[in-house]
């Protein structure tokens, strides 16, 4: 009859921190998450400001660049590829990274930055 109190009492406390542990893995996630598009949003900082033939005061020819997150943490201008960098969590909640709210977004979506000339920001979104 001890035993099976004891069986009953770990079940339940295991019914209880299995959702608990799920919860925080997808939290860790989404953060490693912010980590990655935080640090690809300075790369594309870099990549605008050393790149010749892109003028920053507001003169280009250019009105808007796309660059897409890689795995590696570098940026591809142009369209995504097979090395670019998927989610690895899943957030309802808007996030604020880099100055700019970034609308919630699922597991294995890519991550875009488009850079206007005009105003010389960078909108980040985070798309299939």
């Amino acid at each position: 009859m001890e035993m099976l109190i004891v069986v009953a009492i770990i079940a339940i406390l295991i019914a209880i921190a299995i959702p608990t542990f799920a919860s925080s893995l997808n939290k860790a996630r989404v953060a490693t998450d912010e980590a990655n598009i935080r640090s690809g949003y300075a790369t594309v900082m870099a990549t605008v400001l050393t790149d010749d033939s892109v003028d920053v005061e507001g003169n280009s020819t250019k009105e808007k660049a796309t660059y897409w997150l890689n795995k590696d943490g570098s940026v591809t201008a142009g369209a995504a590829d097979a090395n670019a960098y998927v989610t690895k969590g899943k957030t309802a909640d808007a996030k604020d990274i880099a100055g700019q709210s970034v609308p919630g977004w699922d597991k294995d979506k890519k991550v875009k930055y488009e850079y206007d000339f005009a105003t010389n920001k960078i909108t980040i979104t985070v798309v299939a």
